[in-house]
């Protein structure tokens, strides 16, 4: 497996721990109903959480680590979906002929 799946996958894993408490926090800062110094304190915390960002995590091929061809439904690059519905190891996913 190579480092950056390995990397993709602990980045994925700290930003499901933090996300809830994240979002909160960008939900109190963009309120404008709520008073200056509450959403002062909250834009410090977050940005004492560092560098966190959900752009940061890029959809990989769990097999492979290719980033490109992507498949969401299996989580395969389109490569290995096809590979493996060839050899049926896919459930409902089967070569076409006709």
């Amino acid at each position: 497996m190579k480092f950056s799946s390995i990397k993709n996958r602990k980045i994925k894993f700290s930003f499901s721990l933090k996300e809830k408490h994240f979002k909160a926090l960008k939900f109190i800062v963009h309120n404008q109903s709520l008073p200056l110094n509450i959403r002062w304190k909250a834009s410090l915390l977050l940005s004492e959480m560092g560098v966190f960002s959900q752009t940061k995590i890029s959809n990989k091929c769990f097999k492979t680590g290719r980033s490109r061809g992507f498949i969401r439904f299996t989580g395969l690059s389109r490569i290995q979906m096809r590979e493996l519905g060839r050899d049926g190891k896919l459930p409902f996913i089967r070569k076409a002929s006709w």
